[in-house]
């Protein structure tokens, strides 16, 4: 059933373009898009709808995460106990965690790996309107050398060119909407080295190639440098995390417009809230290994005017569904605007995402992915991280949050 006409009042909504905001705006929303925009003085007639009194408040685009793990919390020891937890456990935690995360102002994301497929089957949930959730783009397992990082619960191995390829094709028939392959070691896994690459980038393209048949969207997890520069030279879509990056590695991504999706929350959590806080001690002693080179490398990628969508590989220790904005006031703390920051968690992440033609922008036609804020999150980032000031959240034109106290 769509949702009921709703008229957003007299608000101020964010162009991208021009990078601020529009004051004294209406707002229509009718079968769950964005069906008129207009100036609030106008002599136009409202029509029969919802009414929500925008008070001059600051209406922005539904924030977009391309890195999450909607099965995980962000428990310190969940690499250990999920692996023993039932099944359907897992799916009524990552439920709770899609709920949340939608409640917080998340209204896409792309997971980017799950044991059994649970990433697709809860996508489909959300899809059938069995559960509240954000819109997910889902990887299913993501595809890893054999003993690579990740390996033995959230992806699949795979080694030499056919079996990556294999590896794909059998994400894609599972129902896989985007595509993740593992071009380095990283943090979490025990044994693995973040420095080390893993796929050669022969493996690498036959993955990339399976995917781009399927018009998917390729995201390489990618810390170590060699890695990087392969991945990129295979034609992935997005570097996530990018610890290592050289001048080398900089400049491919610039021509070839390749997206970095930096993902700096998830080291610094592991790294700063420590063993103190129930994290493993050898993700620990990893998440101090990356963390300096991981901000530098993203300092020297907005240098360069790499493209940036937001990620927080939410699931991480201390990562928890629903406080995934934190991530635009770390980007910020290192060099990124506040427009830029929120530009890369909508614009710029739906581009990445190839969803541009139905949402991250507040436009005519558009599905209304929609956040109400009380303050302005292009003087306070950090306005999107507390909830208190986050008004209204609409997910595809449904609402979600309603916090406005003039509402009919």
């Amino acid at each position: 059933m769509q949702p009921e006409p709703l008229l957003i009042r007299n608000v101020a909504i964010f162009d991208d373009a021009a990078r601020t905001f529009r004051p004294h705006m209406n707002v229509l929303c009718r079968d769950g898009r964005i069906q008129r925009i207009f100036p609030a003085n106008s002599a136009e007639s409202p029509p029969a709808a919802s009414i929500v009194e925008g008070d001059g408040q600051y209406l922005v685009p539904g924030l977009i995460d391309c890195h999450v793990h909607l099965t995980s919390t962000g428990d310190p020891q969940e690499l250990a106990t999920q692996r023993h937890e039932p099944l359907a456990l897992r799916a009524w935690k990552a439920a709770k965690n899609a709920a949340a995360t939608v409640r917080a102002g998340i209204t896409t994301v792309r997971d980017l790996g799950a044991a059994d497929h649970l990433n697709i089957h809860l996508a489909r949930a959300i899809d059938a309107g069995l559960i509240e959730g954000p819109r997910v783009l889902a990887a299913g397992y993501g595809v890893t050398m054999t003993g690579g990082h990740g390996h033995g619960f959230i992806a699949v191995e795979a080694d030499g060119p056919d079996e990556v390829r294999k590896r794909v094709r059998e994400q894609l028939r599972a129902g896989a909407t985007a595509i993740k392959l593992f071009a380095s070691g990283g943090v979490m896994t025990p044994g693995v080295d973040p420095r080390s690459p893993s796929f050669t980038l022969d493996e690498l393209r036959a993955g990339v190639e399976e995917a781009h048949k399927a018009f998917r969207v390729v995201a390489a997890h990618a810390q170590a440098t060699e890695g990087i520069k392969n991945a990129i030279l295979a034609g992935v879509d997005s570097i996530e995390h990018g610890v290592w990056l050289d001048e080398e590695a900089i400049q491919l991504m610039a021509d070839r417009r390749t997206f970095l999706v930096p993902t700096l929350t998830a080291p610094w959590q592991i790294a700063h809230q420590g063993t103190a806080a129930g994290i493993p001690d050898y993700m620990v002693q990893k998440g101090w290994q990356v963390l300096e080179a991981h901000e530098q490398s993203f300092q020297s990628a907005i240098r360069a005017g790499i493209p940036i969508a937001m990620g927080t590989d939410q699931g991480t220790p201390i990562n928890r569904p629903g406080e995934n904005a934190q991530e635009l006031l770390r980007m910020v703390r290192l060099g990124l605007t506040p427009a830029a920051a929120l530009l890369a968690a909508t614009a710029w992440a739906a581009d990445l995402l190839r969803i541009s033609d139905y949402t991250g922008r507040i436009r005519e036609g558009l599905e209304a992915d929609l956040l109400l804020l009380a303050h302005d999150p292009l003087h306070d980032i950090g306005t999107l991280t507390d909830p208190a000031t986050i008004r209204v959240v609409l997910a595809r034109g449904k609402m979600i949050v309603n916090r406005t106290p003039h509402s009919n």
